[in-house]
């Protein structure tokens, strides 16, 4: 039977989240004068954006994924508030360099500013809903989209050349290292 972890969710600030990118915002306000502020947006291929309807599915996951050639980012356009879990980026050629589970962090998604992930940060598959029915995001992603998948629960990592089309992802075995669920504490 998988452990449990239990993932205290924090606010989502520029500084606790900047070790895995970057918040969607802009730092000046000012009243007399339009800003606008240039954003760290990297893609290797064509840049797609698509809307995202994330229902209400409970607090618990077990999977994590990164991407290799986009700073894949995300705006919420409504619903109900979601958190993101997320950990730093490990070596990018090494499938087996996967974050410990003391390294994910979860944070509440602030509706106002939209987030973008550095390259190769993990992070959960889904925003997770904290109340029904449901919310809607906007993301920015690269297609291709090379990525890596990693089970916690069930000890394995996928490595996609193209996640929307590779349907031969490199798998490997993890044995029993983790055999571990994470679930998301207000």
């Amino acid at each position: 039977m998988a452990k449990t972890r239990k993932l205290k969710v924090e606010p989502m600030t520029a500084e606790s989240f900047e070790p895995f990118g970057e918040l969607i915002d802009i730092k000046s306000r000012p009243s007399d004068e339009r800003i606008i502020a240039p954003l760290g947006y990297h893609a290797e291929g064509r840049t797609t954006l698509s809307a995202l309807w994330q229902p209400f599915q409970g607090r618990t996951f077990w999977q994590l994924e990164r991407h290799f050639g986009v700073t894949q980012s995300f705006i919420q356009l409504g619903g109900s508030p979601a958190v993101v879990a997320v950990a730093a980026p490990t070596d990018p050629d090494d499938q087996l360099a996967v974050p410990r589970p003391d390294q994910v962090r979860a944070f509440l998604i602030d509706p106002e500013k939209g987030y973008s992930f550095s390259v190769g940060t993990w992070h959960s598959l889904h925003r997770y809903v904290l109340a029904p029915p449901g919310a809607t995001f906007a993301v920015i992603n690269s297609d291709p989209n090379p990525s890596q998948i990693v089970d916690f629960k069930d000890n394995y990592s996928l490595a996609f050349t193209d996640l929307g089309t590779d349907v031969k992802p490199v798998r490997l075995n993890l044995a029993d290292k983790f055999d571990l669920v994470f679930e998301l504490s207000l």
